[in-house]
Order: structure tokens, then sequence, then C-alpha cells
């Protein structure tokens, strides 16, 4: 199994070395930055399978996001929030992003992005196995 390869996108220095810190105890490899623009760059040069960013970061929604459900319509989202969901604009709600509302338990924020590794994977396998050939 290849590694988990995640995108992190956090301005708040001690939260983003936390949630490193608790995705890389977990097995995942992680890229981090505090710019969105950075994180694009980031994007382009790997196989990224998941993007966790903050929401209320200047450029997130304008930037990050749109171009990364443009560009990347395989690589899902992570949005972390300090607003309650309904606080959030349902055109800015995607079926692809899952939000947390911060501050986030280590256990929920390591039960979501392994939910959605193993959703994307299944996309991916069930994929495949609608392109391969089967005998009659």
């Amino acid at each position: 199994m290849s590694p988990k390869l995640i995108i992190l996108v956090e301005d708040d220095l001690n939260l983003r070395q936390s949630i490193v810190l608790i995705l890389e105890r977990a097995g995942y490899l992680v890229d981090a930055t505090e710019c969105p623009y950075k994180a694009m760059d980031i994007i382009k040069s790997g196989n990224y399978q998941l993007v966790i960013s903050d929401f209320n970061m200047p450029d997130t929604k304008k930037v990050l996001l749109p171009k990364v459900h443009e560009n990347y319509p395989n690589l899902f989202n992570v949005i972390l929030t300090d607003q309650s969901l309904p606080e959030i604009d349902k055109e800015d709600k995607q079926l692809r992003d899952q939000y947390l509302i911060k501050p986030i338990a280590p256990e929920r924020l390591l039960d979501c992005v392994g939910k959605i590794l193993v959703q994307k994977e299944n996309i991916t396998n069930n994929k495949l196995e609608n392109l391969s050939v089967h005998p009659n």
C-alpha cells in the first residue's frame, strides 16, 4: 500500500504543527503551509489524496478551494472552521468536502481523514474494475 499524501493549509502555526504531528503519528505523509498559493504549487508537484484547509484564511474560499475543485476532481477536502455549519453559506459546501469545527479532537480528525481516504480508495477501485476486461 502506498503512503497517503496529505497537504495541510493552516495559518495558525501551533495548530498546523499539532495536526501534522497527529497525522504523521498515524502514518500519513504530510506537507504543510500557511499559504493557499504555495499549497497549489505543492499540490501540482505530487500525488496528493487529501487537502486539509482552514476555511477562514485569506484566499482559501476564493483561490484554493475553487482551483482544487476545478483542476483536481479526485482530490478530496477537509475544511477546518471555527464557524458552525449553518453559518457557512450553502454554496460554499461541496459534495466532496467534509467540515470539522475547531477545536478538533485528534480522534475526530483521524476518523474523518480515514473515512475519506477509504471512500476515495473505493471510488478508485470501482473505476479500475469497470475498466478491466472480464472473460465471459
